[in-house]
């Protein structure tokens, strides 16, 4: 039996690795390693679609080989590392975009004059030099 799945299972072992070196970029805070490493991703990621649709068109062929069942399961493993480490950095870049919203919005705060982030009870904001820093309520 012909191996149909051989291309396939390399394309999902090149995605693995590229999600990989992806994810290490990501945790090295190195910005050029991660757009050098993401361009690889997306390529494996292209390679991988179409390797499937070839593989897709061989086996509708009259007469072509059937699979064996050691190579299906081979391909599904590789699938299953593969989806663990797009899995990981799927999360870690959700982490990073959180992290990220966090600072953004805590910077915004320190840069924001003090007066118009202090409001009274009744939504009145404080003036500077109003009653000695504190915020006197609207009448």
């Amino acid at each position: 039996m012909t191996d149909v799945f051989s291309p396939e299972r390399d394309a999902l072992a090149a995605v693995t690795a590229a999600a990989r070196a992806q994810l290490a970029a990501l945790a090295d805070a190195s910005p050029e390693a991660f757009d050098e490493t993401a361009a690889r991703t997306l390529d494996a990621v292209a390679d991988l679609d179409r390797a499937r649709r070839t593989r897709e068109r061989r086996v509708a062929l009259p007469g072509a080989p059937a699979a064996a069942p050691a190579h299906r399961a081979a391909l599904e493993a590789a699938a299953r590392e593969a989806q663990a480490a797009c899995d990981a950095l799927e999360a870690a870049l959700a982490s990073a975009v959180t992290i990220g919203r966090e600072l953004m919005g805590a910077w915004q705060t320190l840069t924001t004059p003090a007066t118009s982030r202090v409001y009274s009870a009744t939504g009145a904001v404080g003036r500077p030099g109003a009653t000695s820093g504190r915020v006197r309520p609207s009448p």
